[in-house]
Parts: structure tokens; C-alpha cells; sequence
């Protein structure tokens, strides 16, 4: 839906389209479902258990599931042949995996990463939302310069460290660094990325982002990158955080799956510090008389699972990271069982997650600011997870939103549907700076409907994620390639270190 007329009756509606943003398949079932036992996040260290029909109960119980996934497969695969399937995998040795976290409903770009070169002309397209040069006060939302960018660019406050901003110690500036690419400097920040001409439908743009095609595509453009480079036989090798599967990540015959979550092994009560595992385990080892069989059998497999418990406990992966900020939304949960299905040495080589409202016609700054707060700071904190777990150096993670806002701002203190927007792209690995280059605000600078021009293509940044980091030709995956290439304000053509 294009939205353009700014009139308060067709204002109200306008996002007809805004209902679901997600990116999430709805014609397609999956083919099976199976359960997710708790020994493959160690690896199976005794192997994988055998199909459980047959199983002693304590074998059973060992093989207990945590949690389910949603199988998605052209073929139909067995239990123990997908478990197989993700230890061949994962024995092959660590390879290059990408996160994608998908920004619901159209960030707005400019109020995020601020034209301060341009800033007469910015404030004066937005004043009842702009932010101000500097720091932060009276009410207002300031900016911090961004190195690498002439001086032309800042992030918006609300994503850098420090109180009074995102009140961490970290974010989007201390994973950008100094701008420059090197060590330290690990975000590249695209201003404006999109496709020519734009659409400004969330259904339209989201799909076309999707599938990394102008055109209405059965699968997405990980999807097929699956297909061509992918295993036949793991459906953890892609994995969508949810309950139904990203489009990102739909194949022809490929085999991917969908998780909602995982669960802990141990006997919990909520709200208290009792170990729960410890009060069961006694109770199990009260005496009985022998004559009640079904107390025996009841003390008996709870005696058992408690063992398989405190035994699995020696074996975890690890606890979910820490230094993530207080968060309801389920971003920082979903980084957590990110992090923890990345290690678990599953063969995964891509994970989606969708994630936030963006759509923000009216009262903009008290909506997507808290969200920049969480995302900025989240964002850093996976990095240190990911650091801890010992696989950082193998992980980039793309954030992305369909489209951007229009320059101006509306009468109610939101933006509307607009073209241009922003990309982030995480990592050690990567060339951290201004990535792409920036369209202009200005008057003269604008499209006819008061839009950004975009310099970039969305499917340049595609391009390079699969030639430096994936691996694999991505004019066999992207129709109508090859694209621009990346064009960094610091004239390096590199998105990988």
C-alpha cells in the first residue's frame, strides 16, 4: 500500500497492510515435528540415542526433550537420521553462520543513524521529532558523532552506551569503534538501502526482501542459498525462532526447520531460590513399603530423572549469557537460545528472528526509542556471548526492516511509509564503518513523494554476505544480478575484514 497522501482521514487508514509485519510462511505446514533432546546441545556425548521405541525408561528419560522443532523437508527423515545428520554436520568443523534479525514494521533510519551533516534540513523536516546535537536533555534525544563518516553521520542516543542513553556499558558505538574496519570497529552501518522504485506496502517490500527478488518468489533467498550449498539431510542447519518458519529461509527441497524454545531439565519453582532438584531428590530416597508399587515406581522415576538432571548439568553448553538487558519483547531471549543453539555444534549455519514494532505513525520517539535502547544494547551483549562460547569469529548477524520513514514527519509526531533503510551488518569479521553511502535529506536531495533516494541495494549487501562470508555464487541465488558493489565512504569495496 503506497501511503503517501498526508491527510488525517486516509492517516488513520493507512496501514491496513500494518496488521502482521512478520515475515513469518503461511501456506506451508510442516512435515513433521520432533522432539529436541536434551544431550544435543552437548553433542550426544554417548551417541545418538536410537529411535525412542524400545528404550529402558531410564534411557528414555536421558533422551528427554527440551523442546520440539517444526521440520520443514521435500523428504521425509527419521528422528535418528536428522540427529545423525546435525553431528555429521557439526563434525565437519566450525563454519560461517549468519543471524538475521528482522525489524517488524519499517525502522525509521534517520532517527536512528541522524544526518548531522545535514542537520538544518533534517530538523526543519521533522522538528516534532528531531533529535539535537549532543547530549541528551530537556526532553530532547541527542546524538553522538560517528567517526569514519566526515562528520556527516551520528547514531541517535538512545543506541550508545552510557546513562542516559541506552544505560549500558555498550551498543551500537562500541561495536562500531572507530569506524575505520580494523580491530575493534565491527559494525557496518548502510544509511540507506532499498530497491528502485520503492514500494511502501509491508507485505509487498517485506516479501521482496525475503525472497532478495522483485518479484513474488516461493522461497527466500537463504532458502536458496541452502539449496545450492546446504545439507540434504539437517534441518538444524536453519532454524527460524518461532512457531512457523521465515520466509528468509524457505527452500525447494532443503530441509529447515522452526524452534519456539527450549526448556530446562531440572525440576524449577518459580520465584524462589530452592534447589528444587535437591527437595526432589530427597523425597525419592524416602523409604516406602514395598507392597505400594506405584509410590516405588512414582519415587523411582523421579529418583531418575534428577540423576539424568544433575548428569546433564556437568554436560551444558552453558547458561544463557549474561549483560543483556532487561527485556519483556523476547529479542534478548531469542539471542540467548541464538547463542546456545550456535554452540551446541548442531551444524546451524542460519538463524531468523523477527522481532519489534516499527511502524510508527504516531508518537514515535516514546515507541522506537526503548526499542533502540534494548536492540543496541542486546546486540553487544550476543557479541559477548557468542565470545564467551568460543565461536564469535564465525558468526555475523544482519538487521534489517523493510523499508524506512519518509523524511518529513507527520502531525503525529510519527513518521510514515518511506524509502531508504537502514542496515546493520555485526561481527568481528566484518568491515566495521560506513558501508554504504548516505542519499541526502536535503530538498533537491529528495525523490518527488519526499523521499531518501537509496544508493544501495538491499540485494548488495546480500551479494556480499554470500561471496565473503557463506560462500557460493550469488548470481545462481539472486535473480537479475550481479549488483552494485559494496562502496564504502572510506572507498573500500570490502563488507569482510
Amino acid at each position: 500500500m503506497d501511503d503517501r497522501p498526508d491527510n488525517a482521514p486516509i492517516r488513520a487508514l493507512r496501514c491496513a497492510d500494518c496488521e502482521r509485519t512478520d515475515s513469518l510462511v503461511t501456506n506451508l505446514r510442516p512435515t513433521s515435528r520432533i522432539a529436541i533432546p536434551a544431550e544435543a546441545l552437548v553433542g550426544f556425548p554417548d551417541g545418538v540415542p536410537r529411535v525412542p521405541r524400545g528404550l529402558s525408561r531410564r534411557s528414555l528419560l536421558a533422551s528427554s526433550a527440551i523442546g520440539f522443532a517444526a521440520i520443514y523437508s521435500a523428504a521425509h527423515l527419521g528422528w535418528e537420521s536428522i540427529w545423525n545428520a546435525a553431528v555429521a554436520s557439526a563434525d565437519a568443523g566450525p563454519q560461517n553462520c549468519l543471524v538475521c534479525i528482522y525489524l517488524q514494521g519499517g525502522n525509521d533510519g534517520l532517527n536512528t543513524i541522524v544526518p548531522v551533516g545535514e542537520y538544518s534540513a533534517y530538523q526543519s523536516a521533522r522538528a516534532n521529532i528531531a533529535r539535537v546535537l549532543g547530549p541528551s536533555g530537556g526532553g530532547q534525544v541527542g546524538t553522538t558523532t560517528m567517526l569514519g563518516t566526515g562528520g556527516g553521520l551520528a547514531f541517535a542516543n538512545p543506541c550508545v552506551s552510557g546513562p542516559g542513553n541506552n544505560g549500558d556499558v555498550k551498543g551500537f558505538d562500541t561495536l562500531y569503534g572507530d569506524g575505520s574496519g580494523g580491530a575493534g570497529s565491527d559494525l557496518a552501518v548502510f544509511p540507506a538501502a532499498d530497491y528502485q522504485p520503492p514500494d511502501l506496502s509491508h507485505f509487498d517490500s517485506r516479501d521482496y526482501w525475503f525472497a532478495g527478488a522483485l518479484e513474488q518468489l516461493e522461497t527466500g533467498w537463504l532458502g536458496r542459498w541452502l539449496d545450492s550449498f546446504g545439507s540434504s539431510s539437517n534441518p538444524l542447519q536453519a532454524i527460524t525462532l518461532g512457531s512457523t518458519l521465515s520466509k528468509q529461509i524457505r527452500t525447494s527441497s532443503a530441509p529447515v526447520c522452526a524452534i519456539s524454545s527450549l526448556s530446562s531439565t531440572a525440576f524449577q519453582i518459580q520465584g524462589t531460590s530452592v534447589d528444587a532438584n535437591l527437595q526432589v531428590a530427597n523425597l525419592a530416597s524416602v523409604p516406602f513399603d514395598a507392597a505400594n508399587v506405584a509410590l516405588g515406581r512414582s519415587r523411582s522415576i523421579y529418583g531418575e530423572t534428577v540423576e539424568v538432571s544433575n548428569r546433564l548439568s556437568g554436560l551444558n553448553p552453558g547458561p544463557p549469557g549474561t549483560g543483556y538487558p532487561t527485556d519483556p519483547s523476547g529479542l534478548v531471549a531469542n539471542l540467548q537460545l541464538a547463542a546456545t543453539l550456535l554452540g551446541a555444534g548442531l551444524g546451524t549455519r542460519v538463524i531468523t528472528i523477527d522481532w519489534g514494532s516499527f511502524d510508527t505513525h504516531g508518537d514515535q520517539i516514546t515507541t522506537q526509542d526503548p526499542q533502540l535502547a534494548v536492540l543496541s544494547s542486546a546486540l553487544a551483549a550476543f557479541k559477548n556471548d557468542l565470545i564467551g562460547r568460543g565461536i564469535e569469529q564465525n558468526v555475523v548477524t544482519l538487521v534489517f526492516s523493510e523499508f524506512g520513514r519518509r523524511i518529513a514527519s507527520n502531525d503525529s509526531a510519527g513518521t510514515d511509509h518511506g524509502a531508504g533503510g537502514l542496515v546493520l551488518v555485526s561481527g568481528s569479521s566484518v568491515n566495521g564503518g560506513q558501508a554504504g553511502e548516505y542519499p541526502g535529506v536535503a530538498p533537491n536531495e529528495q525523490d518527488p513523494n519526499g523521499d531518501l533516494v537509496p544508493i544501495t541495494d538491499f540485494r548488495t549487501v546480500y551479494q556480499a554476505l554470500i561471496s565473503e562470508w557463506l560462500g557460493g555464487d550469488p548470481t545462481a541465488i539472486l535473480p537479475d544480478g550481479p549488483f552494485p558493489g559494496i562502496q564504502r565512504y572510506d572507498g573500500g569495496t570490502n563488507l569482510m575484514k
